[in-house]
């Protein structure tokens, strides 16, 4: 059976994954200590806004996860990436997976990783840092899946458009940086100049940012999320027809380690 076929990539990927754990360890290590120097300034940030009770944790524990979480975008490529290294890309086409397997069994487990890693530091805020969270714990649960799911098409698209693997990580690390920067994640949107608010809702982070501040600060349920959430389906949905109409699986791809 064909879903066979994806859970046996998957598990292939979960394997490659566990024998070089540290690029994980460091997507929850790197959050946590900027969490904990971020804090103090959002804080202020925030109490000058008019959130008197608030202490940093609120922007900094969503912020930088949602800044980190786009950085396992380029996870998913260097699935595609490390076997064309191994020279087993077109042993992989020849088999009896189809392209749908392919790209299932080279997907999933990246999204696994982050929705998992979105879990731990929203945790780990609430335990080290005092995060309160006001709202629907199932609302800030979509925005974080729908965020993934932005960010991991994301990372497909970017590996369509890149010829080496250098490129890609270069390429994702980039747009991580202005994500997170215009998006209001590095930074609060309010003390950002004009025009960076202006463009901040062409970027993805944005939206997964309002989302979480209303469910954090605003104490919103599902149904007032629905309107970033449906936003960050709109930039997956993009990003996606991009891969679909540049990934071109005859390509050979160079992997530099």
């Amino acid at each position: 059976m064909s879903w066979r076929r994806s859970w046996a990539l998957v598990r292939h990927e979960l394997r490659a994954l566990a024998d070089d754990p540290g690029s994980v360890v460091f997507l929850l290590i790197m959050p946590l200590l900027m969490m904990g120097l971020m804090k103090p300034l959002f804080g202020l940030s925030l109490q000058a806004g008019g959130y008197t009770g608030a202490n940093g944790a609120e922007q900094a524990v969503p912020g930088m996860a949602a800044m980190f979480v786009t950085f396992t975008g380029s996870f998913a490529g260097f699935t595609f990436f490390r076997e064309h290294g191994w020279n087993t890309w077109d042993r992989l086409r020849v088999s009896r997976a189809t392209t749908f397997d392919v790209m299932l069994g080279k997907i999933l487990p990246t999204l696994l990783i982050a929705i998992v890693q979105f879990a731990a530091l929203f945790w780990l805020g609430v335990v080290l840092f005092d995060l309160v969270i006001a709202g629907s714990l199932v609302g800030l649960g979509i925005i974080a899946v729908t965020f993934s799911l932005s960010m991991l098409s994301f990372g497909v698209a970017a590996t369509s458009l890149s010829r080496t693997s250098l490129q890609l990580n270069t390429s994702v690390n980039l747009f991580a940086i202005v994500f997170a920067g215009v998006g209001g994640a590095l930074v609060p949107l309010a003390v950002l100049p004009g025009w960076v608010q202006s463009v901040a809702r062409l970027v993805p982070t944005y939206w997964a940012m309002e989302g979480f501040l209303d469910v954090i600060l605003e104490g919103a349920g599902t149904t007032e999320i629905l309107l970033p959430a449906s936003m960050l389906m709109l930039f997956t949905l993009a990003f996606t027809v991009v891969a679909a109409t540049k990934f071109r699986f005859e390509e050979t791809k160079v992997y530099i380690a």
